[in-house]
């Protein structure tokens, strides 16, 4: 058993490399990211933090264009229900000037806030489709973290489902309205179905 253990783990490292050098390879910017180095007293739990870093880790970014990383990170606590989280600009440090991208240590700091849960969610607008088929494509509801990774999922998916039925300009408006007393949030969804196409 320890013989097929580690002929899987080495076939697993051999298939990894190739992934490695292509990403390194196909990098045209300027630096890539392989640390990251986050707050130690943070509410985040190791999981959520380890998903945070793998955001960033072989990120490539120019000098300038690192706004985009600290969007990631707050796109992270987003997704953690931390919704009003407040994220600096990354500090880069240049760990290995003789690489092209170079190698780059990002620091960054941020305040998580409160976590929110969803109270309730509305949709106004709809005829075409009922609450149940939207409720049977929503990975979120009343009661769970707020996680806005779920929300763009959901707007996603039932924009899928309208389009499935006729309804190709469907627009759907998504509003939260935030609770801070209770650190809770409705969402509120209003759709305008368009035209039905035969």
């Amino acid at each position: 058993m320890p013989r097929v253990l580690a002929a899987v783990f080495l076939m697993l490292a051999f298939v990894g490399i190739p992934l490695l050098a292509t990403a390194q390879i196909s990098c045209q910017k300027q630096f890539v990211t392989s640390e990251v180095i986050l707050p130690t007293t943070t509410q985040l739990t190791p999981a959520e933090l380890a998903a945070t870093r793998a955001r960033l880790i072989g990120r490539c970014f120019d000098d300038g264009k690192d706004g985009e990383l600290s969007d990631r990170v707050r796109d992270a606590l987003q997704s953690f229900g931390y919704f009003r989280a407040s994220v600096s600009e990354p500090s880069v440090t240049v760990v290995d000037f003789s690489r092209r991208p170079q190698l780059v240590s990002l620091n960054i700091e941020f305040a998580e806030g409160a976590r929110y849960k969803v109270r309730e969610i509305i949709w106004s607008g709809i005829k075409a489709v009922s609450t149940d088929q939207i409720v049977s494509v929503s990975q979120i509801h009343p009661e769970d973290i707020l996680d806005t990774s779920k929300v763009r999922d959901l707007l996603e998916a039932v924009r899928r489902l309208y389009i499935a039925i006729g309804y190709p300009n469907v627009t759907i408006v998504p509003e939260v309205q935030v609770h801070e007393a209770g650190h809770w949030v409705s969402l509120k969804f209003s759709v305008r179905e368009g035209a039905q196409t035969p």
